[in-house]
């Protein structure tokens, strides 16, 4: 019987989110018990070997780490194998370099690079709220954070934006009507879209309908919904595409689009 955490992590077995070559080895690197579940984060090594392209051998990465060249959300992080998760801050600061760890729409890791400003905040859901010793109040997110004396407005599932320098909340947001939302788990992966409609669906479940930029509607569970934004508007900056899904038939056209063009450029 095996006794103690899993120390290994075969390629074939790791999230579809990470993207891995199957036909590049056996085993993949797995993250460090961290501030992410395996399945919603991302090992360190893999962004600065695969999507960033900073380093071919892990060997590499370690000597990157060594020097303290990278930090996740203002801290500098030495182990390669550190859990980073969705909207963290990969920050270089001897390039000044910024990006913001997001989904496309078809549900895979990708860093999006993002100015100084954006650099200096990220976005987390609250889980619970519980009261502590002498009835102080806390607040505790999806990446491992815990806030005392904060808005008594907040109640999990809300956004809230923690400003990275201070380590406080500074602005926080409710799943409601109008608001702008990510999509982090489900069919709709990556996905963004504006709050049209919230539908009670049981004790503790509703079902949220989002409307996107090309007009298309879809639904998905609350726990599924990360806000990004009031009104419509967003905090963050979006990858290209704005997190539009296209369908088959767009994609299509898109294609021949590109196969025309080129066509002629050859001719």
């Amino acid at each position: 019987m095996v006794r103690g955490p899993r120390k290994h992590l075969k390629r074939l077995a790791a999230p579809k989110s990470w993207l891995l070559k199957k036909n590049k080895g056996v085993f993949a690197p797995r993250p460090s018990t961290g501030p992410h579940r395996l399945e919603e984060s991302i090992p360190l090594s893999l962004l600065l070997t695969d999507k960033l392209q900073y380093a071919r051998t892990a060997k590499e990465v370690g000597n990157i780490l060594k020097e303290k060249m990278i930090k996740i959300n203002g801290r500098i992080r030495t182990d390669k194998r550190f859990p980073v998760g969705i909207f963290d801050v990969l920050s270089i600061p001897k390039t000044g370099e910024h990006y913001r760890l997001m989904y496309n729409v078809a549900g895979r890791f990708i860093l999006h690079q993002i100015g100084e400003e954006e650099s200096k905040f990220r976005l987390a859901i609250v889980r619970k709220k519980r009261l502590r010793k002498g009835k102080v109040p806390y607040l505790y997110t999806n990446d491992g954070g815990s806030f005392s004396y904060c808005d008594q407005d907040i109640v999990p599932g809300d956004t809230v934006k923690v400003d990275l320098e201070t380590g406080r909340i500074s602005e926080h947001l409710h799943v409601a009507i109008g608001n702008l939302a990510f999509i982090k788990k489900g069919r709709n992966m990556g996905c963004v879209g504006v709050v049209t409609n919230i539908e009670e669906k049981g004790i503790g479940d509703r079902k949220v309908y989002l409307v996107d930029k090309k007009e298309r509607v879809f639904a998905t569970r609350q726990v599924n919904v990360y806000v990004i934004g009031p009104d419509g508007s967003s905090w963050i900056s979006l990858p290209e595409g704005d997190g539009v899904k296209l369908s088959v038939f767009d994609e299509s056209n898109i294609r021949y689009e590109g196969e025309t063009v080129k066509a002629a450029e050859g001719g």
